[in-house]
Order: C-alpha cells, then structure tokens, then sequence
C-alpha cells in the first residue's frame, strides 16, 4: 500500500468520524446532554477503524500468498 492509498484511507474512516460528531452533536442538542467526542477522540476512533481495515486487508493478503506458495 503506498503512502497516498494511506492517507486517503485515513481521510475516508476520519470522514466518518466526523458525519458521526455531526449526529451525535445534533442528538446533543435535542437531549440537552453532550454526547459528542473531542477531536482526539474523533482521530483515535478513526485511526483503529483504519488499522482494523489494514490488518484486515493484509491477513487477507497473507493467506493468499501462502496458498499460492504451498
């Protein structure tokens, strides 16, 4: 994986993150209670849903390769 597939993967799963502040902080104001995360926690859910996807993809690789060596 090269360097710009990983940062557009990074963006992709920080994306989400942040359509999710946007509900949580829309569910905030109709509840009266902050329910919302803080930026640094807004970067770290993303950054493990992006290594998530990474070990993910690269066990996937892995298998592949050792089956096709065996």
């Amino acid at each position: 994986m090269d360097i710009d597939a990983s940062i557009r993967g990074f963006r992709k799963y920080l994306d989400i993150e942040k359509e999710r502040q946007k509900g949580l902080k829309e569910l905030s104001e109709l509840l009266g209670m902050d329910f919302t995360f803080s930026d640094e926690e807004m970067i770290r859910n993303a950054e493990l849903a992006f290594s998530k996807e990474v070990s993910k993809q690269l066990s996937k690789e892995v298998n592949k390769w050792m089956k096709s060596h065996s």
